[in-house]
Parts: C-alpha cells; sequence; structure tokens
C-alpha cells in the first residue's frame, strides 16, 4: 500500500511540475504579406533560375536545410555568380519550410543570414516556380539577364585565396632555389 501511495505522490508531482513549467511555446509558420516589389527592396538576392544540383541535408542548429544550387537566367538583385547556392528549410510547411524540384525554374528571394554568411530562403520569401511569377516579374521590372562571361577575371582564376596560394608557393620555391644555388656557390668557393 505504502509503494502505492509514494507512486500516485510522484506521478502528482510530474504532472503539477508540467503545469508549473509548461516548455517553450511552438507556433507554426505565419508569413506577412508583402508583393513582389517590396520584396526586391527587402531581400539581399532576387534572381531567376533553374535547379541544377540538391545537397543532402544537414543541420544548422535545431533547423534542418537543403543546399540548393541554381543557374542563374536574370538577376535583379545580389547575383555574384552565374551559379547560385542557397540553402532552404526543409521541414515541411509548418517550419516554414519548403523544397524546390531539379530541373525546374523559379523566381527566388533569399536572404543572407548573418550567423554564417550564406543565402538563405524559406516558406515565406515566396519564391514562385517560373510559370507562376510572371505578374511579379512585371512588378518588378526587366532584370538583368546573366551569362557566366559575366563573372569571368581577365586571370581565367575566379578565387583570390587560390592566386595568393600559387604566387605564395612560387615564392617559397624561388626562394629555395635561390638558397641552394648560394650553398652551391659557397661550397665550390
Amino acid at each position: 500500500m505504502r509503494r502505492v501511495v509514494s507512486a500516485f505522490l510522484v506521478l502528482i508531482l510530474c504532472a503539477l511540475s508540467l503545469i508549473a513549467w509548461p516548455g517553450e511555446r511552438v507556433y507554426a509558420c505565419s508569413c506577412v504579406d508583402s508583393n513582389a516589389k517590396e520584396k526586391l527592396v527587402t531581400y539581399t538576392s532576387v534572381f531567376t533560375g533553374k535547379v541544377v544540383e540538391i545537397g543532402g541535408g544537414s543541420i544548422f542548429s535545431t533547423e534542418q536545410y537543403k543546399k540548393y544550387t541554381l543557374d542563374v537566367d536574370t538577376a535583379w538583385k545580389g547575383v555574384d555568380a552565374k551559379q547560385m547556392k542557397i540553402l532552404i528549410n526543409s521541414m515541411g510547411s509548418d517550419s516554414c519550410g519548403t523544397s524546390l524540384v531539379k530541373d525546374q525554374s523559379y523566381l527566388i528571394f533569399a536572404y543572407k543570414n548573418k550567423m554564417d554568411g550564406q543565402l538563405h530562403s524559406n516558406l515565406c520569401s515566396g519564391n514562385l516556380p517560373i510559370e507562376q511569377a510572371g505578374e511579379a516579374i512585371k512588378m518588378m521590372g526587366t532584370g538583368t539577364p546573366v551569362s557566366s562571361d559575366d563573372f569571368r577575371s581577365s586571370s581565367g582564376y575566379r578565387n583570390p585565396w587560390m592566386i595568393s596560394l600559387y604566387g605564395g608557393g612560387s615564392v617559397v620555391i624561388l626562394a629555395l632555389a635561390g638558397r641552394w644555388l648560394w650553398r652551391r656557390k659557397r661550397r665550390k668557393a
């Protein structure tokens, strides 16, 4: 009898603790309505492009994202490469998640995340399949067509770190060769 009373008291204590500390509140996704012209001002990058690659899910904090690579056709704002990579929450519409389909074209509204510095998008961004984006595109005006020639540098290299690496490596090799020649000459003398 004593065990039953003890178990009952523990059960009541657990129930009371749940009432006293209910935990965090959880809200379903709710988006603020805005039109394409307002989004053009608000978002970091706005462009149309075709999904050419979908990366696997990876976990950042408590949300799951997929990395999408899009081949950009037209840019309105914030495009610095022919292929743009964006992270999209893929947790479902209740968590503001959405997904894109490979080989389909979209109008994309993306923002730069302050935590990781990468472009992100979600359900509230209002990305549209290109077939449904006519009115939004008309509202934003004519964008700039994008080609891969727009992003090539005169040296052919796109990454400044690689140029530094090759240049630094060349300097080190020349210094070692010069020292070897100097020591060799000194030994002969």
